[in-house]
C-alpha cells in the first residue's frame, strides 16, 4: 500500500496567496472609509481569501491510501463521516480534466474524479503520486470496461496511458 499526500512545499504558493489576500483585506478594513458598499466589497474578499486558505489547509490534511484492491481517502471530513473508499473492481466513473492557465495550454493542472457505488474521490495533479493513481485508474477503466468521455480519453492518452479500442465511449453523459 502506498500513502499519497499533498506536500506542503507544493502548497506554499496557495498559502502565500491566501495569507497575502487576508492581510490585504484586513488592511483595507482598517484603511478604507467606513461605508456600507466598502464593507460589502471588502467583506466578500475577506471571506473569499479565508475560504481559500481553509481549503489549502484541508488539502494538506488529506491522505490517500493506494493499493491494488482499493483507493481510500482520509480527510478532515473523515472525523465526522467515514473514510471514502472505492474498490478498483467497483469503479463506475472516471473523469480526468485539464485546466490551463495559458492559451497555449501550458502551466496547468489535472483533476481526476473517481466514483464507486457509495463514494466519490477527487484529487488534482499536485498530489504526490498522481501519475501512479492515474495509471491505476486507466487500468481500471480498461479492466472494468468503464465508459469514458472524449475529454478523459484524450487526457489519458496525453499522459501516455493509451487504452485503444478496449475503452468504451460515453456519449452525452449516457453510458452505452
Amino acid at each position: 500500500m502506498t500513502v499519497l499526500r499533498y506536500q506542503g512545499r507544493r502548497l506554499i504558493g496557495d498559502y502565500l496567496r491566501g495569507g497575502l489576500g487576508l492581510a490585504g483585506s484586513i488592511a483595507a478594513w482598517l484603511l478604507l472609509p467606513s461605508a456600507p458598499q466598502v464593507h460589502i466589497l471588502i467583506g466578500g474578499l475577506t471571506l473569499l481569501f479565508l475560504l481559500f486558505t481553509i481549503r489549502t489547509v484541508w488539502r494538506q490534511a488529506v491522505r490517500i491510501e493506494l493499493s491494488d484492491q482499493a483507493l481510500t481517502m482520509t480527510s478532515p471530513r473523515s472525523v465526522i463521516f467515514s473514510k471514502e473508499t472505492v474498490a478498483w473492481r467497483d469503479l463506475v466513473s472516471v473523469k480526468l480534466r485539464y485546466y490551463s492557465t495559458r492559451r497555449n495550454r501550458k502551466n496547468g493542472w489535472f483533476t481526476m474524479h473517481l466514483a464507486g457505488p457509495t463514494a466519490r474521490i477527487a484529487f488534482d495533479s499536485d498530489l504526490d503520486g498522481f501519475e501512479d493513481m492515474t495509471r491505476r485508474a486507466a487500468l481500471a477503466v480498461r479492466d472494468n470496461g468503464i465508459a469514458i468521455d472524449d475529454t478523459t480519453r484524450a487526457n489519458l492518452e496525453a499522459l501516455g496511458f493509451a487504452g485503444g479500442p478496449s475503452w468504451r465511449d460515453a456519449r452525452d453523459g449516457v453510458e452505452p
